[in-house]
């Protein structure tokens, strides 16, 4: 059910809107342009939130940039064929103030959403974990519209990345939505060090999730992971594939160096690389960090290729 509902938020939803708009008449300019305003903030809300790459293809990201093209176009035209303003009657006053007042609060969404990747928090510069491939953004970034490890409180996760990797068509796997891991381009990818660092821990024995299923206890929620320590920063690094991690408790590991393979243990739903930094602040809390590949800060949609 889940899955139907995603799908039908990502394609559905805007496909909806884009015929309701095309083939609908207004009886007023006040009602067209309205609704113009209201589908249009719809859809750019989808075009800055949505996950498109997991849902099928990262070009549907763009199919949401046509809709706003041809409502705007249309309605453009049919603003100017219909410029009298005709007699709009209490009620439908009343349902164009609500859909301004709709319209306005999607777009301050939008906008807090657009601007997620705009961090005030000194960010740590490390080498991107993958290699081999185009990679994209399905959570990050400074607010919990993009980012989902955001909370209301400082914690070690909240500006955490995860990372998958784009095949054809730029879709994340060979089938849309599959549940089987190996559909998934990044399953099984080698992990590489981003940084010099002193391995803290390590889990390896956790069973891979199969079917989108997290049949797991909550202590084995992290599944199989590594956890690091680059100079006075924390990375950690989850959902590692069973038996995979080829290092251990105290070993120091160079910038490069393999750590194990992408997997889906723990609480992970799909095969994907997540990785966090954080450090202690000056109240001894371990509080997140933005992290910068090559000099950029990435979020949610955003692309990074690493051949």
């Amino acid at each position: 059910m889940e899955k139907i509902i995603y799908l039908f938020i990502h394609l559905a939803l805007p496909l909806a809107i884009g015929i309701d708009f095309v083939l609908r008449r207004h009886k007023s300019t006040y009602g067209l342009i309205t609704k113009m305003a209201l589908y249009v903030s719809i859809i750019y809300l989808l075009f800055i939130w949505g996950q498109w790459a997991i849902a099928g293809s990262y070009y549907l990201r763009y199919f949401m940039l046509l809709i706003i093209v041809i409502i705007l176009v249309i309605g453009a035209v049919r603003c100017q064929s219909n410029n009298k303003v005709k007699h709009i009657s209490t009620f439908k006053k009343i349902v164009i103030g609500l859909t301004c007042l709709l319209s306005l609060l999607i777009f301050a969404i939008t906008l807090n959403a657009s601007i997620g990747n705009k961090y005030t928090s000194e960010a740590i510069a490390l080498r991107f974990p993958l290699k081999g491939g185009e990679y994209y953004i399905s959570s990050g970034g400074a607010n919990k519209l993009i980012n989902n490890h955001m909370r209301d409180y400082p914690n070690a996760q909240q500006y955490a990345l995860d990372i998958n990797k784009l095949g054809s068509f730029m879709g994340v796997s060979k089938k849309i939505m599959s549940t089987n891991n190996t559909d998934h381009y990044i399953f099984s990818d080698t992990i590489y060090c981003p940084c010099d660092a002193i391995v803290l821990e390590t889990k390896n024995t956790i069973r891979d999730n199969s079917d989108s299923s997290m049949d797991v206890s909550p202590e084995d929620g992290r599944g199989n992971y590594v956890n690091l320590q680059c100079d006075s920063v924390y990375i950690f690094i989850p959902h590692i594939k069973q038996f995979s991690v080829v290092v251990s408790k105290g070993m120091k590991v160079k910038e490069g160096s393999p750590l194990g393979l992408v997997g889906i243990s723990g609480f992970s739903q799909e095969p994907h690389l997540h990785i966090q930094a954080s450090k202690y602040n000056s109240d001894s809390l371990l509080t997140g960090i933005p992290i910068k590949f090559n000099g950029k800060i990435l979020s949610r949609n955003d692309l990074y290729s690493n051949y």
